[in-house]
C-alpha cells in the first residue's frame, strides 16, 4: 500500500461527497436498480463504515418491499442502505465523512502488506483500497447520471474502473457470448473521459484472452466503438444495450455483437 493508494481513495470519497451535496434532489432513481441518491450515499458509508471495523447495523430489511434485491450478495450491501432509509442528507453527509475518517485511521494503523477479511474473503489492502476508489467513483457516475450532470470521467477511480472492467471482457467474449475459436472481439472506448483498444480472442481450448493487436491476423469479428461513460454503465451492469443503444456503434458480425451487448455486465 502507498500515500498514493490513500490519497486517491480519500479524493474519490471527496468528489463524490461534494458531488451528492451539490444535488438537491436525492430521491432520483439512479441506474442501480432499486436506489435513490441517498441510497448510494448509505451504501457508500456502509462499506467505509465496514473498512473502518464498525459493527454491523442490527437491522432486518422487509424483503418483500424490496424486489430489485435478488442474490445473497445483494443482500449483504443492502442491510446498510436499509438501516439508513429516513435519515436526512446532513446526517448522511456527516455520516459519510466521519466513516471514511475512521476507515482510514483504521488503514493507517495497518503493515501496508497486511490482508483484512471482505466482502469476498481476505484481501491486501492495495487490492482493497483499489477496490474501494473504483465502487466510490462509479457511483458518483450513477449519481451523476441521475441528476443529468455528467462529468468527472477522469477522476480518481476512472483508472481502476478501467482495469476491473476490462479485465472481464475475456470472460465477457468467452462465456457470456460463446464466441467461436479463433472469433477476436475489438473495443474501442472514446471520449469524453478515458479511452482505450481492446482485442480478445477466443482460444481453441475454449478459453478467451486479452491480446494485444500484434497477435490478430486481419479484421476483428466484432469491433465496439463506445464512449467511457457508456461503457461504465454497460460493463457495471447499469443498463441495457437499449439504453445506450444510440453511443454504440458495432461493425462486423452483428449476432456477436448483439450477444456481447447482453452480456457486458461484469459487477455483481
Amino acid at each position: 500500500m502507498t500515500s498514493r493508494e490513500l490519497r486517491t481513495w480519500s479524493a474519490a470519497i471527496i468528489n463524490f461527497h461534494d458531488f451528492a451535496e451539490s444535488v438537491e434532489n436525492w430521491s432520483s432513481g439512479t441506474p442501480c436498480p432499486g436506489w435513490t441518491i441517498a441510497d448510494l450515499v448509505s451504501h457508500t458509508i456502509d462499506l467505509e463504515s465496514m473498512l473502518a471495523a464498525d459493527p454491523r447495523p442490527e437491522h432486518s430489511p422487509d424483503w418483500t418491499a424490496l424486489p430489485h434485491i435478488e442474490s445473497d450478495f445483494g443482500r449483504l450491501t443492502e442491510i446498510g442502505v436499509d438501516y439508513r432509509r429516513g435519515c436526512s442528507r446532513d446526517e448522511l453527509l456527516a455520516e459519510l465523512t466521519s466513516a471514511h475518517a475512521r476507515a482510514v485511521a483504521r488503514i493507517e494503523s495497518l503493515p501496508p502488506d497486511a490482508s483484512i477479511p471482505w466482502l469476498r474473503g481476505e484481501t491486501p489492502l492495495p487490492r482493497l483500497l483499489g477496490m474501494r476508489t473504483f465502487d466510490i467513483w462509479v457511483h458518483e457516475q450513477d449519481a451523476r447520471v441521475a441528476a443529468g450532470v455528467i462529468g468527472n470521467l477522469d477522476g480518481p477511480g476512472a483508472a481502476e474502473a478501467m482495469q476491473y472492467l476490462t479485465a472481464g471482457l475475456p470472460k465477457v467474449w468467452g462465456k457470456g457470448v460463446g464466441a467461436p475459436a479463433n472469433a477476436v472481439l475489438h473495443v474501442v472506448i472514446t471520449e469524453p473521459g478515458l479511452t482505450g483498444d481492446f482485442w480478445v480472442r477466443m482460444g481453441e481450448d475454449g478459453k478467451a484472452a486479452l491480446i494485444s493487436p500484434s497477435e490478430t491476423v486481419g479484421d476483428a469479428d466484432v469491433t465496439v466503438t463506445i464512449p467511457w461513460l457508456s461503457f461504465v454503465m454497460l460493463a457495471g451492469g447499469r443498463a441495457t444495450k437499449t439504453d445506450y443503444a444510440r453511443d454504440v456503434v458495432v461493425v462486423g458480425n452483428g449476432d456477436l455483437g448483439t450477444r456481447f451487448l447482453d452480456s457486458m455486465a461484469v459487477t455483481p
